[in-house]
């Protein structure tokens, strides 16, 4: 019993840190596009974001880039395709590619994310057969 408390307070933790690294990662994204509106105007509003999925991806985990996906497509459709509260036309559209575009490259980074993990214990498997892993004080 006393195990399954800590698991299950792990996973709230674990969750948590996904929400925070995720709510960091959207406003990072939408900080620089909001700088960058005078130069690009309307276009590509989700360009930051996929780069930020990518990121979640990667030192997170799925978790972390779905809601990276989920919170850079409301936010970026509210602040730069919906002007006055009423989404432009083909916004709806946009925010579809961009979970569209977003789905892939969340699965590749995880994909990268796992096998570098099983890269890096076999590497540290061979480091400590061979006497190398230990360090000599």
């Amino acid at each position: 019993m006393a195990r399954l408390a800590i698991t299950s307070a792990r996973f709230a933790l674990q969750a948590l840190l996904s929400l925070l690294v995720a709510g960091l990662l959207v406003a990072a994204a939408t900080l620089l596009r909001i700088a960058l509106t005078p130069q690009l105007g309307v276009l590509s509003p989700f360009m930051l974001d996929v780069a930020a999925v990518l990121v979640a991806g990667l030192i997170r985990g799925p978790l972390c880039g779905a809601l990276v996906m989920l919170g850079g497509g409301v936010v970026g459709l509210q602040l730069f395709l919906s002007p006055h509260g009423v989404p432009q036309s083909g916004a709806t559209v946009a925010l579809m590619v961009f979970w569209g575009v977003s789905a892939p490259v969340l699965v590749v980074a995880n994909e990268l994310r796992v096998q570098l993990g099983q890269a890096m214990a076999r590497l540290s498997a061979a480091l400590d057969r061979s006497g190398r892993g230990r360090t000599v004080p």
